[in-house]
Order: C-alpha cells, then structure tokens, then sequence
C-alpha cells in the first residue's frame, strides 16, 4: 500500500507592513541638454548693399534675435560685421524677413549672414 503524502500548509506568517515608497526624486536634466530651437521655416536672402557691390566688397555680419510664439523675428540687433559700416542695415532687414516654426514660447536665437558676390559681379571687373 501506497502512502499518499499530504502538502502541508506553509507555516502561518503574520502578513507584513509594507512601507509606502518614497516620492521619485524629481527629474534632473543632464549637462548640456537644450530644448531644441525651432526650424527655419522661410529663409531670405539679403539684398546686397550697393557700395559694397561697386566696391567686389564680400563680408558677413552676425545677427542676434528674439522668435517669437508664432515664428516671426523680434528684436533683431547686430553683434558683428565684417567689414563694419557695410553690411548692417541689409543683415537686419533680412532678420525681419526670416520665419520659424510656431512653438508657442519665445526663444534667444543667432545667424550669421554672409555675404557673397553675385557670379556674374565676380567675373566682371
């Protein structure tokens, strides 16, 4: 005769306390992360002042701005231009000209705008 052999109940344990988990710390940002600008939308291109034309006079000028909510430019100023007293007023007409992305908050931006001779005002001269 076979003995059959009964499981026994596991041992009684009184049921645990478990504690409540603490809160997640909060999320931390690592260095160098940055919300990412918005795209250019509508580029332009600057007219190129007729001084420097006459002159074969290439430069650039660097154009710090503000893109607003909508996408549009605000507050354009010039931080540099090479050479100085050619280039600024056509880099800061273009600014007003740019468009961007829609985001819905404002963001600090900068371009540079370079100036270069038309191929058919290079060859001639």
């Amino acid at each position: 005769m076979r003995r059959s052999r009964r499981l026994r109940p596991p041992p009684w344990r009184p049921p645990c306390r478990r504690r409540p988990l603490p809160p997640c710390p909060p999320r931390r940002r690592r260095a160098g992360w940055r919300r990412a600008r918005p795209r250019l939308l509508q580029d332009a291109q600057p007219r190129y002042p007729l001084p420097a034309l006459r002159a074969r006079i290439e430069g650039e000028a660097q154009v710090a701005f503000t893109i607003q909510p909508d996408g549009s430019v605000r507050n354009a100023r010039l931080l540099s231009s090479t050479p100085p007293g050619m280039f600024e007023a056509s880099a800061l007409a273009v600014a007003q000209r740019w468009r961007f992305e829609a985001t819905g908050r404002a963001h600090d931006s900068r371009r540079t705008v370079h100036f270069r001779l038309p191929p058919e005002a290079a060859r001639d001269g």
